[in-house]
């Protein structure tokens, strides 16, 4: 009997067909199925956005996101990710990951139940002007939002979100909240009053040469001639400072550095300072940034500010730990309920443990 072709299931061999190839793809090979699923799933740690850092309440929470507050925690404790080793470095990234999980399940669970009182969209607006007049050129505007993969809708977007966040939290606390009475901020002062102790302040001014300028390797000579002048009186403080002062914020202003403390200058030019008397001029002082004349006009010693002067800054401080507390509290009761029974935040630590900061 002639081979025939027909009555041969042809649908199923072709179904049995691509079926294969797509298990060999997933599985077996791990091709370019493969490689496009696990970027979208978070497992791809390479290439730019690098997937899912986690998902909460099945929105993604990206590498870029992840990066980028990376970036801003890393900025605002001026700490460089190249002075972290690698167990600094897991922590941070741990650390703003937590965080920003935090706020995506405040957000699920506002979307979710909904705010009683919705605050104006006038201060989102308000808020986005107020950005963009931080650049001084216009034109870095778009250049920066690009950057972070941002328009201007999905920016107004992101600010909105946010404070609707901000009012959804306060109208959930609002109970947790115990007001903070006079008896509160008394004990708090009579036990802590040592860390609002007002420094020592100098009211200085100072003539300054740079070490920094390579046209004019020896200072010293200059410094001991300017000094000299003025010793002599054939030039004023003012007079001088105006002429040969590196100074260029006080260099017209006669040098006057206004009040000064020990935590605002460095260290080896405020002891020289408080080593001078009020109405004093200074011999040449040598520092680690150049060369120093000096006098002092006024000082403030140390001192203990009263409870009445110190209230308002021990309520603000009362107030904001007691909210810090009870935000803390909203959110662990958040997370729990996004835990149980039904698990609503998933991570994806082969995305994590290769995120660095942007740049």
């Amino acid at each position: 009997m002639p081979f025939s072709l027909q009555g041969f299931p042809w649908r199923f061999a072709v179904y049995f067909i691509a079926a294969c190839y797509l298990l060999a793809d997933l599985y077996a090979c791990k091709g370019p199925l493969h490689a496009r699923l696990m970027q979208g799933r978070g497992s791809s740690p390479e290439g730019a956005g690098g997937g899912y850092a986690a998902e909460v309440y099945g929105r993604p929470l990206t590498r870029l996101e992840l990066e980028e507050a990376m970036r801003e925690h890393l900025w605002k404790r001026s700490e460089s990710w190249a002075a972290l080793n690698a167990e600094a470095r897991k922590q941070t990234r741990w650390l703003v990951l937590e965080t920003l999980v935090n706020d995506r399940i405040v957000r699920a669970f506002r979307i979710m139940n909904g705010l009683d009182t919705v605050p104006s969209a006038a201060e989102a607006r308000r808020e986005s002007e107020m950005m963009q007049r931080q650049f001084a050129n216009a034109a870095e505007y778009p250049g920066r939002l690009a950057a972070q993969q941002q328009t201007q809708k999905s920016l107004d977007t992101a600010i909105r979100d946010a404070q609707l966040d901000e009012a959804w939290i306060t109208e959930k606390i609002a109970h947790r909240l115990a007001e903070v009475t006079e008896a509160d901020t008394r004990t708090w002062y009579d036990e802590f009053k040592e860390t609002l102790r007002i420094p020592q302040a100098h009211h200085a001014a100072h003539l300054f040469l740079t070490r920094h300028d390579k046209t004019k390797p020896d200072r010293e000579v200059e410094i001991r001639e300017i000094h000299r002048q003025l010793i002599t009186k054939e030039k004023t403080f003012a007079e001088l400072t105006a002429l040969h002062s590196d100074d260029d914020g006080t260099k017209k202003i006669g040098g006057d550095l206004g009040w000064c403390t020990r935590e605002r200058l460095p260290e080896d030019f405020m002891a020289a300072v408080e080593r001078l008397k009020i109405g004093q001029f200074s011999d040449p002082v040598p520092t680690k940034l150049g060369w120093h004349l000096i006098i002092v006009m006024e000082r403030r010693e140390a001192r203990l500010p009263s409870l009445e002067e110190a209230r308002d800054e021990i309520l603000a401080l009362l107030t904001s730990q007691r909210r810090e507390e009870a935000v803390k509290s909203l959110v662990g009761e958040l997370r729990q309920r996004s835990q149980q029974p039904t698990k609503f935040v998933f991570y994806h630590p082969q995305v994590i443990d290769h995120v660095e900061p942007a740049p």
